[in-house]
């Protein structure tokens, strides 16, 4: 091979280690070595100490080390952000074997040390549900937020609640939610509303913010427990006392808290119809009539009818204009 041949070998090599993956460079190291072999190998002419090889060696040598130094910093720069510097050694080790920067990040998400600082990585990857070392970042910044907004107990969003929530597929935006739940069920709703929840699912005010933040529970069935006690804390605040089940089916049908409020006021007024002697309701049928449930409301008329000896038409709390505003009828 003569110094033009090699020079040949040596452009081509540079444009495949430019543009090629980790095997592709290393395809062509093996070749531009190969090349040097054969031009110091050959008979007559120049020699191994022909001055333009030693000038190519040392550009050779000089742009594998910058090479080696850019993939170093690249990769040390992400793993300072992961607060894994203990891992420089590793990355210094791997650049010096020419790998780049996608073939170390492989080789380092294989340590223990990388294994303890994202714990939830592996589980998620099992499930096709990747995610990237910064947006599991964010995710534990945003649960740290989270808890100090809210005054939830410290720690309660720590690394193993992290690992947890992440590996059960729960993001920042249901996180919050959840959060958000937690935080009034515990300090800003009333604590009707809280006696109804522990009637209703067994659960008490200290373990309220835990209920809520198990990623095992979902978050429809929260939302819908959630509504039910607080519907049936309105009812409690006015001396009227109300089933799990008739609680959950106004949530169903669209009942919010002020309706609530106002529809638990109209069964307190009517209380009288479970007592009379006449034609009387039994109370979960006076509520559920209250609520616009049609059958029931027909009863109730009748019972108010027979209490006042007056047999207009309407009675009902929804059926009337001072109504629950928006409140839809029902038949069941």
């Amino acid at each position: 091979m003569n110094y033009a041949q090699l020079q040949a070998v040596i452009q081509e090599t540079d444009a495949s280690y430019a543009a090629g993956d980790a095997a592709a460079k290393q395809d062509a190291v093996a070749r531009r070595q190969e090349a040097v072999a054969q031009y110091r190998s050959r008979g007559g002419g120049q020699t191994a100490a022909d001055p333009n090889l030693a000038y190519q060696q040392q550009k050779d040598r000089e742009e594998r080390l910058r090479r080696q130094k850019q993939v170093m910093d690249t990769v040390k720069q992400a793993f300072m952000e992961y607060g894994l510097n203990s891992l420089y050694g590793e990355i210094e080790k791997y650049a010096k074997q020419d790998l780049n920067d996608a073939a170390i990040y492989l080789k380092l998400r294989e340590t223990q040390a990388y294994k303890d600082r994202f714990p939830a990585m592996q589980a998620l990857s099992s499930k096709g549900r990747g995610i990237t070392e910064r947006e599991y970042i964010s995710f534990e910044r945003d649960a740290t937020r989270l808890e100090r907004t809210y005054g939830l107990p410290e720690g309660m969003l720590g690394k193993e609640a992290v690992t947890t929530l992440l590996t059960n597929e729960v993001d920042a935006a249901e996180l919050q939610e959840r959060v958000v739940m937690a935080a009034n069920a515990t300090q800003t709703v009333p604590q009707a509303m809280r006696s109804q929840f522990t009637e209703f699912y067994g659960v008490g005010q200290g373990g309220l913010t835990a209920y809520f933040l198990d990623p095992e529970k979902a978050r429809p069935l929260l939302e819908r427990q959630y509504a039910a006690a607080t519907i049936a804390g309105q009812g409690e605040m006015q001396g009227v006392d109300t089933s799990r089940q008739i609680a959950e089916d106004l949530y169903e049908q669209g009942v919010n808290q002020e309706q609530a409020r106002q529809g638990f006021g109209q069964v307190a007024k009517d209380r009288a119809l479970t007592t009379g002697k006449n034609q009387t309701v039994t109370q979960d049928q006076l509520i559920r009539g209250t609520f616009g449930n049609e059958n029931y409301a027909r009863l109730v008329d009748r019972a108010r009818n027979a209490e006042t000896g007056q047999y207009a038409g309407g009675g009902s709390f929804v059926s009337t204009n001072t109504g629950v505003t928006g409140l839809g009828k029902s038949s069941t």
